[in-house]
């Protein structure tokens, strides 16, 4: 008996045909091309540039998604003589009814959405309530501009995703792009353009108005779902929030468009800081709203918690979540340091004192590298005071003094960063930012002892 080579390309006919309207994430679909290859894990990770124990955890729930479409056991080691099995039966019923394997293609993943680089979601913590509400806005109240606002590891790109997975049945045309490597607004607008007008659409307009009334003119005939993922990459850093970088002044334009003119579609976007002139267009009635994302609750932070093997006390797990205020990212990246460093003991970990390292330094870094000069200085005059304080006491502490109008664009601007608490007119910082801002100002002051220009 003749054994059919089966190409990746076929295979991936089979699986579409399998899902059905789910599909494979991008990593998802990336670990079972290399795989399908001959990859180890380990060489994924490495060519992937992902986390060894990440690749392993897509493969594991990657088996386990096709064992359920397809209705048996399948794994690394088995799948190819699975899919070629399934591919001869689906060839032979296409022949019975004189379809030839030239067909084939219509079972290809539909051409009315693209993922782009969206992240997998199949292994998501709570958020019952912000999916309620975004499914509320976006089906029922039919909004047509969305924000998603939360410091970096929060969670706003899974959020985004899940919701679109949810919702992709209710509408014709979905995309979700990131805008991490900040592409010029002309290149972005061509990709809209063309997978809203299903490639046909090529003699674009030359001027960026004419190009957003374009799209908007498909936004009108067809529902379509737009998602564009961390827009603070075309966001000027140095300045209060919200200031487009030079060249990028367009993405303003688009989202004022967007939200101002009447359409049945939605465009939604992730971000660390509110863009400028969102907050005057956004209302609980309007059509342009935002949510603001806030920590996981203690329930939802535990399930992250074990399912990094962590099954301590509840007290010390609770102490552990609120001293990273239910950052996911960040609980995600102390259960592996406790689990490597301290053997699964939270207890330990907690006595080390210091809570900011790795990457969670690195994304508060990133963040505080964006603030303006009076931003920084209110930052670490909150940190020095380390409680609750008025805007008036807040006023004395900062060094060099600064206006009341200043201070009250700075506290703004830090509010549409997601960086500073409030509470019946007092400000103050999370514990694990608290403890970022006071290693800096430790260090800063280190550097200017030496040379006597304390600062």
């Amino acid at each position: 008996m003749t054994v059919i080579e089966l190409s990746f390309e076929q295979a991936m006919l089979v699986l579409d045909r399998a899902l059905q309207k789910k599909h494979l994430s991008n990593i998802q679909e990336l670990v079972l091309k290399l795989c399908w290859n001959g990859y180890t894990y380990a060489e994924i990770a490495e060519r992937s540039g992902y986390d060894d124990d990440y690749i392993r955890d897509v493969g594991f729930r990657l088996w386990q998604t096709l064992s359920k479409a397809l209705g048996e056991n399948i794994a690394k080691s088995n799948v190819k003589t699975v899919l070629r099995r399934h591919y001869s039966s689906l060839t032979q019923v296409k022949s019975q009814v004189s379809i030839t394997t030239s067909a084939l293609p219509t079972l290809n993943i539909q051409q009315q959405q693209d993922w782009g680089e969206a992240i997998d979601v199949s292994m998501f913590y709570g958020r019952n309530r912000e999916q309620t509400v975004l499914q509320r806005w976006i089906v029922h109240e039919k909004c047509r501009l969305l924000m998603l606002l939360g410091i970096g590891g929060i969670g706003k790109t899974a959020l985004s995703v899940k919701v679109a997975e949810q919702l992709q049945s209710k509408f014709d045309l979905l995309i979700w792009r990131s805008l991490r490597n900040s592409p010029a607004i002309f290149d972005l607008m061509r990709e809209l353009i063309l997978f809203v007008s299903q490639q046909t659409e090529v003699n674009l307009p030359e001027t960026l108005d004419g190009q957003i009334s374009c799209l908007i003119k498909y936004l009108r005939s067809q529902r379509c779902l737009i998602l564009l993922d961390n827009i603070e990459s075309v966001l000027q850093s140095g300045e209060t929030s919200g200031h487009y970088c030079a060249g990028y002044e367009g993405y303003g334009q688009l989202l004022r468009r967007v939200g101002d003119e009447v359409h049945q579609s939605c465009l939604v976007f992730t971000t660390r800081e509110t863009p400028g002139g969102f907050t005057a267009r956004e209302g609980e009635t309007l059509p342009v709203r935002s949510l603001q994302l806030t920590g996981l609750s203690f329930e939802e932070s535990q399930q992250i918690l074990a399912n990094k093997g962590l099954v301590n006390a509840k007290e010390e797990s609770n102490q552990l979540i609120e001293r990273y205020a239910g950052n996911p990212l960040a609980l995600k990246i102390v259960a592996t340091t406790i689990q490597y460093l301290f053997d699964g003991n939270i207890s330990e970990f907690l006595q080390q004192g210091a809570v900011v390292f790795g990457e969670i330094w690195e994304i508060l870094e990133q963040q505080f590298q964006r603030l303006s000069l009076n931003e920084k200085q209110v930052m670490y005059s909150l940190a020095v005071k380390q409680d609750w304080v008025t805007l008036k006491e807040l006023q004395q502490y900062v060094i060099p003094q600064i206006s009341e109008r200043e201070l009250l664009e700075t506290l703004l601007s830090l509010q549409r960063r997601s960086l500073i608490k409030q509470q019946s007119v007092r400000y103050t910082q999370q514990p694990v930012i608290m403890e970022y801002v006071t290693d800096k100002l430790i260090g800063k002051v280190c550097c200017e002892i030496p040379t006597g220009e304390i600062e």
